[in-house]
């Protein structure tokens, strides 16, 4: 390098990589209890049971164990019970959802009014979803027992004969499933409560002054905007009601004639009833393969209609 040439800059990259590397162990520090609470309590017992759910043992003697490969996934196919539990809660997963949505949403719509009360009326709806829902349960069974209920104190003043409710076959699910939506229709109501405040107000106002009602204005407005709190909603309540347990263990015990037998409840049967802990384990996989299978679903049908012109 001839004289008089500039010496050249001296490089920082050492400096800039010991900063990055701080900056990821600082990340790492912050995210390890977590990683370590995610592996504890979530990966490490998944693993387990699907390990589990090729093996047959007891809770008696749990280390003494059999392998049995897929004994337990092929009797499952073949049991009429997974058939009724899977039925029974698909339907009150759906009569659950397609419930509480629109109840929630209505609720939501009429507390973000500007009114004297709407704070207490919000806490009041909200009670329920912060209370055990075993004391909800046991509630509602008081509230509708076909002898001194208070639900047929109320149909008797008005004419209507008592009915059956949670013992009857056919008034069991529903019942169930009422008891559900009064018991999360504020948890619903909430979430929509948050998509309603961030809708930004001149959109509605711009609605209004080109000559839109109400009604429009929430219709052609509102509801498109609240596309992805519906989906989430959907998808959180479809788990939710998928994996109930509490009502029918309080209220029906899985009856009448199985009429309430909810599929969680049906894996608590087989375990601690039935003491077959392995079948128990291939039926929970079965359980968590259906919740991932339908809520994919709910996104590829959520995703087609946002694409669809």
């Amino acid at each position: 390098m001839g004289a008089g040439s500039p010496e050249p800059a001296p490089t920082r990259r050492p400096r800039r990589n010991r900063r990055t590397a701080k900056t990821y162990l600082t990340a790492g520090l912050f995210l390890a209890p977590f990683v370590v609470l995610l592996i504890t309590f979530q990966e490490w017992p998944l693993a387990t049971m699907l390990l589990d759910s090729f093996r047959e043992f007891t809770f008696l003697n749990p280390d003494v164990s059999s392998w049995v490969g897929f004994k337990n996934y092929e009797t499952l196919l073949q049991d009429p019970s997974v058939i009724a539990s899977l039925r029974a809660t698909a339907l009150f997963a759906v009569g659950t959802v397609v419930l509480v949505i629109p109840l929630g949403l209505a609720l939501a719509v009429f507390v973000n009014q500007k009114f004297r009360g709407a704070r207490l009326l919000r806490t009041l709806a909200f009670t329920p979803v912060v209370t055990s829902i075993v004391v909800i349960a046991t509630l509602w069974t008081f509230l509708l027992d076909p002898g001194h209920g208070l639900a047929n104190t109320v149909l008797g003043a008005v004419g209507v004969g008592p009915q059956p409710f949670v013992t009857s076959a056919a008034q069991a699910l529903p019942s169930l499933i009422v008891m559900t939506v009064w018991a999360q229709v504020g948890f619903v109501m909430i979430l929509f409560l948050g998509g309603l405040q961030g809708i930004p107000g001149e959109l509605l106002e711009a609605a209004v002054i080109d000559g839109a009602s109400r009604w429009q204005a929430f219709r052609y407005v509102t509801l498109p905007l609240l596309r992805r709190t519906t989906l989430f909603v959907g998808v959180i309540m479809t788990v939710f009601s998928f994996q109930a347990f509490a009502p029918a263990y309080v209220m029906t015990g899985g009856g009448p004639e199985s009429s309430t037998l909810l599929f969680v409840f049906y894996i608590y049967q087989t375990a601690f009833t039935f003491l077959r802990p392995g079948y128990a384990e291939a039926l929970s996989v079965l359980l968590m393969a259906v919740i991932l299978l339908v809520s994919a679903v709910q996104f590829g049908l959520a995703r087609s209609r946002k694409d669809a012109p």
